[in-house]
């Protein structure tokens, strides 16, 4: 499973603080049994890279030993993936949590007529009540599977490209990552129009994610139109 050492002191000690802190979310502060599970499973995988100074996935990108260096290209690669990652967490956590709770879909007339009731953009206080309220039901299902989707495809598509090898794969791979990202982006962007006057806490994470999945969008959408032109 593990390859030659080609881990620095640096990167073990990055491994052994992420795992203690994935083992510590999986036993205090993760309540649903799979997330605790997942948290479990990554930390004691961080720690096993720590201990045998070895990263499957450095050697991958072409650090074979601890005297190697990975690219500026692969590290920027690594960065931009670990955002998507965190936001395929976000989106899973706030999809799931609304799939596994009735009181969603029950509630959701209501809620939206919250956020309608002191909305300050006229016109998206029309579509609320226009649109969204009187189709309450079907807006639940929509927005709550659509956020479990976007972080399946958002997680699998890092999975992807980090594995496939063949560029027509990686294209499907960037496609699909592309439309998720603009997907959340729209999402984020309703989120924002219906609910950011409710409170700072709300209107500045909706702001956060809608341009990190701009950003990325751009660049995966940059990336695959450099692959077709190469």
């Amino acid at each position: 499973m593990f390859m030659k050492p080609n881990l620095r002191a640096f990167d073990r000690l990055v491994r052994f603080l992420l795992g203690a802190f994935l083992i510590f979310a999986a036993l205090v502060l993760f309540t649903h049994p799979l997330a605790r599970v997942l948290a479990t499973i990554a930390g004691i995988y961080a720690l096993l890279e720590c201990l045998t100074s070895s990263c499957p996935l450095y050697a991958r990108l072409g650090m074979k030993s601890s005297a190697d260096v990975l690219k500026s290209e692969s590290l920027y690669l690594l960065g931009l993936l670990g955002v998507q990652g965190v936001l395929a967490y976000e989106w899973w956590n706030a999809g799931w949590g609304k799939v596994s709770s009735p009181d969603f879909v029950s509630g959701i007339a209501q809620t939206l007529g919250f956020f309608a009731s002191k909305n300050p953009f006229p016109w998206y206080k029309d579509f609320l009540t226009g649109v969204a309220i009187p189709n309450a039901q079907a807006f639940a299902y929509t927005v709550e599977w659509s956020q479990v989707a976007i972080a399946l495809v958002l997680a699998g598509s890092i999975c992807g490209y980090l594995c496939v090898k063949t560029a027509a794969a990686r294209r499907w791979v960037l496609i699909l990552c592309a439309l998720a990202l603009l997907g959340g982006a729209l999402m984020n962007a309703n989120f924002y129009l219906a609910a950011g006057w409710t409170g700072p806490g709300t209107k500045g994470s909706n702001m956060v994610m809608f341009w990190s999945e701009m950003v990325l969008s751009y660049i995966w959408l940059s990336a695959l139109l450099s692959r077709k032109k190469a």
